[in-house]
């Protein structure tokens, strides 16, 4: 009896099939950001809140502790405190993801400037910017400093992005050099590809897919670095979770979960993101990560 071809559809289901199984790590963490995304950002209360009128210590405070309605107490005009931590965490982490991404976005095309080069040095010039501005994150404190003081998100914000861009485009370089180094990539110098062709086809698609793991490893780092911003009282009138934290130190006796309660969620938060970050990371095959990430 001759052996019967499957049909288009069935070829092409087992293919799609066979593509879900290979990046099934990615796609359960891929749940796991949209699930965590969701309780972050689903919708509550208003998110334009100004810490000073909904933090201020009205003369009869209208504080509970926490129980089950209210699982980390209520503010002193008895606004719930889970409610309003989640809402500051979700401002954190937008911030974050807001800088992270701009940042390996604009470490891609600043590399990119180079790339194309047809000298064998081209990625001199860039890696020695980037041992020189190693030296620049004690100059540029002040001006992160600055512009937070002032509520300048904004300034704060091009700082950061200033500083991954310059601290990561070495090791995006290094990668570039490794991909274009590859016997498949002789190979295709053999059948005639021009190194443009090479570069664009098969050492960027490599590079944007470790930079995924960088960017997500990135952001509980840069939400750290805003949590200790706004605790130290550089976010300005913008709710923040180190903001939670920082106000609820001025009433530890009075009310101690106004402090403990938003520092205990921004914890897990951080650790969360953390985890998913390095699991993240590994499943895209990231290979080794700069040292300060």
């Amino acid at each position: 009896m001759a052996n019967r071809r499957q049909s288009k559809v069935a070829d092409g289901a087992q293919r799609v099939v066979a593509k879900v199984w290979e990046i099934r790590r990615v796609l359960v963490l891929v749940f796991a950001y949209l699930f965590l995304f969701v309780w972050l950002f689903a919708e509550g209360r208003d998110a334009d809140i100004r810490p000073s009128e909904i933090l201020a210590i009205p003369n009869d405070p209208l504080w509970e502790k926490p129980d089950s309605e209210h699982w980390f107490g209520t503010t002193g005009d008895g606004t719930d405190l889970f409610e309003l931590t989640r809402i500051a965490m979700a401002t954190t982490v937008a911030i974050s993801v807001v800088i992270s991404g701009l940042g390996v976005g604009l470490t891609f095309f600043y590399v990119m400037m180079f790339s194309f080069d047809p000298g064998e040095r081209r990625f001199t010039l860039l890696k020695r910017i980037g041992r020189v501005v190693r030296l620049l994150p004690a100059f540029l404190a002040p001006v992160i400093l600055a512009g937070g003081a002032g509520g300048g998100l904004l300034v704060t914000g091009l700082t950061l992005i200033l500083l991954i861009a310059f601290h990561l485009a070495p090791t995006v370089a290094k990668w570039f050099e490794e991909g274009e180094g590859g016997q498949g990539i002789q190979a295709g110098y053999v059948l005639g590809l021009t190194r443009p062709e090479i570069v664009t086809n098969r050492v960027v698609p490599v590079v944007l897919r470790r930079l995924i793991g960088v960017f997500v490893c990135l952001i509980p780092i840069i939400t750290l670095v805003e949590m200790s911003l706004s605790f130290l009282g550089f976010a300005g009138d913008r709710l923040s979770c180190g903001d939670l934290v920082a106000h609820g130190q001025d009433v530890i006796i009075e009310a101690p979960w106004m402090a403990v309660a938003p520092g205990m969620l921004a914890t897990a938060v951080v650790v969360i993101l953390s985890l998913l970050g390095w699991l993240s990371s590994a499943a895209l095959k990231t290979g080794r990560l700069p040292r300060w990430i």
